[in-house]
């Protein structure tokens, strides 16, 4: 997050403030420290960015030593400033006519002021309130003066180059590691060349000069580079041997990274569940760094709301490990981050301007138990279980790592060509039964076909997904367990109020009440979650308006369904799933660790 350049000017007086603060705190046993060059020097810079702490500081000097020589202190500010009162053009105007004269400053739509740097061989991105640009000012500033650059000088000159890039800067459009071309798709590498990698119909290639800006954050690290000699199918099925992912699934894992590339699409959150052991974590850091290497690959779980946010603010992809649940809220924050949306809060040292967080970024998570229990977040979830893994088959890490990071430029390669074959068929592909996450279905069907799968595998595939997934959100849902005893001796249709039918669910409701709604409005609350799931299983719920009598609700059969307690796979995507289950295990050998 990136603060405005006020902000950083609030940060920089109080830095200085409490630097002679804690100088006064010794002068009644030493008049002296007060006078120390380092505090002549805040004393200087307080007087210019805040005359009246400045006033307010040197009354509190006198209070604490009343002999307190006055006289000196501003003969010694007198040597830190030039005869015209501007400051000495070594410190502050030199550092930020040196960064103005070597970068041009401009901004973003929401006003974070960004450094374009113009080096000789490369181009590099900068948000000004960063580590990266704050590196690079104090390397400019060493090779200049063969000095180091002091935190109140540093952060004074941060605040002033961000103004300049606020108010005289253009605005232009920044992106993060992913962003969308005229007609294809440009992933940054994160290098040090800080070169690109284009994705097009027709293939790919490597760029020394990207034709948009992409920024960076301390905590990215680079792509491999690609070797436009290697690639192709077969050094991407070198993946599967780094995975433990079953063969029916592969197709839905490599759609899902594909979709993590495409920055204009919703992100469907991949869900890898399986019992201890099952290189979940493995699994989910080789995927990551396929996409979005980091410093931290996988982190705990999130204590708020805003931590997923912050995360989504200074990452491409959202990436959680061993999680054992997720509140409610957390639950649809990922469904906001999936589709793209944003979070506010008060903005720091204000009391009543917002600080808003927006994005849309991909997301893994993995844990023992289903993760995934909203049903919102459930429509939205690529889930894949994770088979047990055979002893004998496992690998110790430091062997594991070796190995990924041997293949991984050419499974890398490989993806990029899986890739380009993608957007060559995509415009092709049309579905007759859209599921929610449409884009993730189309863009599945031609990886699928790409694979030389025939058309319409992957559509089965995913429906069946889909099914599986509402059968999950109505397991452990309390009134969707009193609904399927309702519906089993109900005729239909059933027209009612949400009271007459709270009444009729609480008798057939079991015997745990801890999450059983406490009122008709909170049953009617949960009837709207639940709704979607069933109408998939052919029972349409609905809210008829509000008579005198409360809220009117009609729960009757979709023409041409029978209520379903399970929904069934259909004969042709049985007969698909096993034929794919015959061809990839021919194909790839059993997976490990």
């Amino acid at each position: 997050m990136s603060l405005h350049s006020d902000t950083a000017a609030s940060d920089v007086v109080a830095h200085l403030q409490q630097q002679i603060e804690a100088a006064i705190a010794l002068a009644a046993d030493d008049i002296g420290a007060v006078l120390a060059p380092s505090v002549v020097t805040a004393w200087a810079e307080l007087r210019s960015l805040d005359p009246g702490a400045f006033v307010r500081l040197r009354q509190q000097v006198k209070r604490v030593s009343p002999a307190f020589p006055v006289a000196e202190l501003e003969r010694a500010m007198r040597r830190e400033v030039s005869a015209e009162g501007e400051r000495d053009p070594t410190a502050l105007d030199a550092l930020v006519q040196l960064a103005r004269s070597r970068c041009d400053l401009v901004h973003d739509a929401d006003r974070n002021a960004v450094a374009i740097i113009t080096m000789p061989d490369h181009r590099q991105v900068w948000r000004v309130h960063s580590a990266g640009f704050s590196d690079w000012l104090r390397a400019l500033w060493w090779a200049e003066k063969q000095a180091g650059l002091q935190e109140t000088l540093l952060k004074a000159a941060l605040a002033t180059l961000a103004a300049a890039g606020l108010h005289e800067g253009e605005q232009v459009e920044v992106h993060l590691r992913a962003a969308r071309g005229d007609d294809g798709y440009y992933i940054d590498l994160c290098d040090a060349k800080w070169r690109v990698v284009y994705v097009c119909a027709t293939g790919w290639d490597l760029l020394d000069h990207a034709p948009i800006l992409f920024t960076r954050t301390s905590a990215m690290r680079p792509l491999p580079e690609p070797d436009p000699n290697h690639g192709g199918l077969s050094d991407l099925a070198r993946l599967w041997e780094h995975v433990n992912v079953r063969p029916e699934q592969q197709v839905l894992v490599l759609t899902w990274l594909l979709d993590c590339l495409r920055a204009d699409t919703p992100f469907p959150v991949l869900e890898l569940i399986g019992e201890q052991g099952s290189a979940k974590s493995t699994t989910q850091s080789v995927l990551r760094s396929l996409i979005d290497p980091n410093k931290v690959l996988l982190r705990g779980r999130p204590k708020t709301v805003e931590d997923i946010f912050v995360a989504a603010a200074n990452n491409w992809m959202v990436s959680y490990e061993n999680l054992s649940g997720l509140t409610p809220e957390q639950q649809d924050t990922l469904c906001t981050l999936a589709t793209g949306g944003g979070f506010a809060a008060r903005q720091l040292f204000t009391n009543g301007e917002e600080h808003v967080l927006e994005t849309k970024r991909p997301a893994v998570l993995n844990g023992i138990a289903v993760v995934a229990t909203r049903p919102d977040l459930i429509d939205r979830v690529v889930h894949i279980d994770m088979p047990v893994i055979d002893s004998a088959a496992r690998k110790d890490d430091a062997q594991a790592k070796a190995a990924w990071d041997r293949d991984r430029a050419r499974v890398f390669a490989g993806l990029l060509d899986l890739f380009g074959l993608v957007l060559e068929r995509l415009p092709t592909i049309r579905l007759k039964h859209k599921q929610r996450m449409a884009d993730f279905e189309r863009l599945g069907e031609a990886v699928s076909r790409a694979l030389g799968h025939p058309a319409g595998r992957f559509q089965s595939q995913y429906a069946e997904l889909v099914h599986a997934g509402v059968d999950r959100a109505l397991d452990g849902n309390p009134v969707a367990q009193a609904l399927d005893k309702f519906l089993r001796k109900e005729v239909l249709p059933w027209t009612g109020t949400a009271g007459a039918l709270y009444e009729q669910l609480n008798h057939v409701s079991g015997s745990d009440r801890s999450a059983w709604p406490r009122s008709p409005k909170g049953l009617a609350d949960q009837l709207r979650r639940v709704a979607p799931a069933y109408r998939t299983k052919g029972i349409e719920i609905e809210n008829r308006g509000h008579t005198r009598d409360g809220a009117v609700w009609r729960v009757s059969r979709r023409p041409g369904r029978a209520v379903e307690t399970e929904i069934p796979l259909s004969a042709s995507a049985d007969a698909t799933r096993l034929e794919l289950d015959a061809a990839e295990s021919a194909a790839h050998p059993t997976l490990h660790s």
